[in-house]
């Protein structure tokens, strides 16, 4: 039997680590999928609407009648034995009762906190919509980091194989006295700053990943990796400028949650001049007494009766209170609205930054392609100029040296394009 149970183990376990061998890359999309899925602070805003959902049934509540139960046992005992008043003799009595409440008139406040109480729900539901579209953004950004660091040391990495070329080229030359021991030493310089920034890159690289792990909630020994490219370019979701800064303060979520803000101050504010004004309830109750007296000269008493009566009450004024907390919520939402307007200046802004920034890539990867086509042609030409002994050592790894910068800032360029491409998406509340 214990064997058995260890072999499942033993099993259980090669299976388990040859899913995790075989684990298929995510692409960007699928990153984003799990993200909204498994992200905890996603699922805590998915349970705030919920919450809301039930603060609208309990402004319900205001409108709908209350109903108690009371009951009550009691033992008089009176040491004074010249008690003429049946009330105050010894007995025991038990009083039960039922009382129905139905409100007729709250002053309006039951209205504006019902209203408002929906106005919270969809407070919520924006919120979850802000919190994905930040999401999306940070899943999307370090999904490019990823990638960007990937490349770039995959470069670097080539570059390290075209300087240990040069250094057996330069040690060749030493050795038959054709060139100083200075060039040699120059790239075994070079060949070092260049396995720097390859430890460098594979540490962007880890971070990362790490970064990516934390936005789709993935365990910390759980295979993690991804399937894309820096040069997929999306189109663009606006013509220009005035149309993506349109757009933006028609979709951004702050926006609409500020105004929502407004609105909840305002419906307080109504809610305060609601106590002003006159209420009225209507309260239906039965009542069932029964006394039982120590004293036999004294019949037991039973009452069992009904009740039906309207209360009407009216506070007009309550020491200038509510006409404070009124003037206090207007100046609030006054507050609020001018906040809004320096929002939507923000906003603005930063669409027009995020444009800016994503024409600047695009005209820095055009620069970058043609860059990259003279410099490797530079180098292919040095390089076979080199081992036929025409240019110098020095040409050779300035040629190296300009093509490894000329392949980085492509990598560099295209990464700026993904990531200006992610925050214009979020700039414009998503797509």
């Amino acid at each position: 039997m214990i064997k058995t149970r260890l072999f499942s183990a033993v099993c259980l376990l090669v299976t388990s680590v040859c899913a995790a061998a075989h684990a298929e890359p995510l692409t960007l999309e699928q990153c984003i999928e799990r993200g909204l899925a498994e992200n905890p602070e996603v699922k805590a805003y998915t349970l705030a609407v919920d919450e809301a959902e039930q603060g609208i049934n309990e402004a319900r509540g205001a409108f709908l009648p209350t109903l108690g139960f009371n009951y009550v046992l009691n033992q008089l005992s009176n040491g004074n034995s010249n008690e003429i008043d049946s009330d105050y003799l010894d007995q025991n009595s038990d009083n039960f009762s039922v009382r129905l409440t139905q409100p007729l008139f709250t002053g309006l406040g039951g209205l504006a906190g019902l209203k408002k109480a929906r106005q919270s729900k969809q407070y919520r539901q924006y919120e979850l919509q802000y919190v994905r579209l930040q999401l999306v953004r940070e899943i999307q950004t370090s999904f490019y980091d990823w990638i960007h660091a990937s490349q770039r040391a995959e470069q670097w990495r080539e570059s390290v194989r075209r300087l240990e070329k040069q250094s057996a080229i330069a040690a060749a030359w030493v050795e038959q006295r054709l060139a100083p021991r200075l060039r040699l030493l120059e790239i075994g310089v070079e060949l070092s700053n260049t396995r720097h920034e390859l430890i460098r890159a594979g540490s962007e690289e880890a971070i990362a990943r790490a970064k990516l792990r934390e936005w789709l909630a993935a365990a910390s020994d759980e295979p993690l990796e991804i399937s894309g490219r820096l040069d997929a370019e999306t189109a663009d979701p606006c013509a220009d400028l005035e149309g993506c800064q349109a757009m933006a303060l028609e979709k951004r979520p702050e926006l609409v949650l500020a105004r929502l803000n407004i609105d909840m101050v305002r419906q307080d504010a109504k809610s305060v001049l609601a106590r002003n004004l006159p209420q009225a309830q209507l309260d239906a109750s039965w009542v069932d007494f029964q006394s039982d007296y120590d004293e036999s000269g004294y019949a037991d008493l039973t009452r069992d009766y009904y009740s039906v009566g309207l209360s009407l009450s009216f506070t007009p004024f309550q020491g200038g209170r509510n006409l404070s907390a009124w003037r206090r919520l207007r100046i609030a939402a006054d507050r609020l609205e001018q906040q809004l307007v320096n929002q939507r200046h923000a906003i603005l802004t930063e669409v027009e930054t995020g444009y800016q920034q994503l024409d600047e890539s695009r005209a820095r990867i055009r620069n970058a392609d043609d860059t990259l086509s003279e410099a490797r042609a530079a180098y292919e030409m040095a390089s076979r100029s080199a081992q036929l002994g025409v240019v110098s050592l020095n040409e050779l790894l300035d040629a190296e040296l300009r093509l490894t910068r000329a392949e980085i800032n492509l990598i560099n360029s295209l990464h700026a394009r993904s990531v200006a491409q992610a925050r214009l998406l979020y700039a414009l509340g998503g797509p």
